[in-house]
């Protein structure tokens, strides 16, 4: 009979909190998207592609807006 170790299984699953997403294509002004392509590549920021950058970063304004409740301010 072997012994085997019981390991942590690594799932490849969502991580826990994440829902599924929904897909959103925009395009960026081109001293923007350079920006995002800089940080991505030279100061390797906020992922590994363009994308993966700019969708953290509208995540998380997003976050901060529905955080401030921003849709019940004023104009």
């Amino acid at each position: 009979m072997a012994v085997t170790e019981d390991k942590p299984k690594r799932g490849r699953g969502r991580p826990p909190g994440k829902s599924e997403g929904e897909s959103v294509t925009f395009k960026l002004p081109k001293d923007h998207y350079a920006y995002l392509r800089y940080l991505v590549t030279e100061r390797k920021r906020l992922g590994d592609t363009v994308n993966d950058a700019a969708r953290h970063i509208l995540i998380r304004e997003l976050d901060a807006m529905m955080t401030d409740d921003y849709h019940k301010k004023g104009v």
